[in-house]
């Protein structure tokens, strides 16, 4: 029974404020501490690269974006190639490897899933036709997309 009253306090040290139970400094706002522990209030704190901390949208305008029917880029050629939506290929190929219509030529470039946000490298494969690009199961599994989904990618070059 003397071993359970400490886990019993458990619960209620859970509940209290983490301020007041250490003895936090009253002057502390969400304001103050999100501008760093070496910064007073109403200064920037600087990355360690000595720039201020900026925060930039991750996604890409359209700008950015090729138009459509941009014609293929050559193998090599990095940088992005454009978006595409993304189904399962032929999943008796293994190796990690996207079909698309926007190489001509066998390459290696990466991959990135704009729902999850994570990126893999990838063998580029021709595909015929203006259709979208199909994924490896391994390729499919690597960026944590569902299996039955269509998702929209992000295809880079070289």
């Amino acid at each position: 029974m003397k071993v359970l009253i400490p886990f019993l306090a458990i619960p209620l040290l859970a509940a209290c404020d983490p301020s007041g139970l250490l003895g936090g400094r009253p002057d502390e706002t969400p304001d103050a501490m999100s501008q760093g522990a070496d910064a007073a209030p109403g200064e920037e704190s600087y990355s360690s690269t000595g720039e201020p901390w900026q925060l930039r949208p991750r996604g890409r305008g359209q700008d950015d974006l090729p138009a459509a029917g941009a014609t293929p880029v050559a193998p090599g050629a990095g940088g992005l190639l454009g978006r595409s939506v993304a189904s399962l290929g032929a999943a008796g190929e293994p190796g990690l490897w996207v079909k698309t219509p926007l190489v001509r030529a066998p390459a290696q470039g990466r991959v990135r899933a704009l729902d999850t946000g994570r990126e893999i490298a990838v063998e580029l494969r021709p595909a015929a036709g203006a259709s979208g690009a199909r994924l490896s199961l391994q390729a499919m599994q690597g960026l944590g997309l569902p299996l039955t989904a269509l998702s929209e990618v992000e295809i880079y070059g070289g």
